[in-house]
């Protein structure tokens, strides 16, 4: 029958470890939280060959959430979703010569698919480029992974998501480091002490 004739918006929202907003929340906050990005995957269909054979293709679309929607389903099933206004991958990404991904957020795609389950989504962050106004250097956000998909362990809160890397091709600093290091959640600023 469908979902329920009255749908509830929300501003922000917290799902997969990650709090959204929209981007007219976005607005009025000092955080930027309404970037998302959906990895996509396609069977791709060779015509070259005569076996029809394919290949599993994989690809990331980038945008910001324009609404968050829960729909009712019949009380027992609720289905959240995101409207976003999508960057074209054709015009709008590129990878520039250091591996960042760029995407211009002027661009307008895939008007007619603007929705997205939200358990689908991963957060990411657009750093305007110096270089150029017009596009954005992506970062992938961080997870709060404690409580999400049964993950109590709190070694594990630290580990970014294993997403495609935003930096593929710089090249690493040839530098030790001790495989014991950790990060600190307990460190406070320290105290001044004045020079004589």
């Amino acid at each position: 029958y469908g979902p329920q004739n009255a749908v509830s918006t929300y501003q922000s929202y917290d799902i997969n470890g990650y709090t959204f907003y929209t981007q007219n929340q976005d607005r009025k906050s000092t955080l930027q939280n309404s970037g998302v990005t959906l990895i996509a995957m396609s069977t791709e269909y060779s015509s070259a060959n005569h076996e029809g054979r394919s290949c599993i293709a994989k690809d990331s679309y980038y945008g910001v959430i324009q609404e968050i929607w829960e729909l009712n389903y019949d009380s027992s099933v609720i289905v959240r979703v995101f409207k976003c206004k999508w960057v074209d991958n054709r015009r709008g990404v590129k990878v520039d010569e250091d591996g960042f991904t760029l995407v211009n957020l002027s661009t307008n795609g895939y008007v007619s698919e603007p929705f997205i389950l939200a358990k689908q989504a991963n957060q990411v962050f657009f750093v305007e480029d110096p270089m150029d106004t017009r596009w954005h250097i992506v970062l992938h956000g961080k997870r709060r992974i404690l409580g999400v998909e049964n993950v109590v362990d709190e070694e594990e809160y630290n580990q970014f998501d294993d997403l495609p890397p935003f930096s593929i091709g710089i090249p690493s600093i040839n530098v030790d480091i001790n495989d014991d290091a950790t990060l600190r959640l307990d460190h406070n600023e320290g105290s001044y002490v004045e020079e004589r």
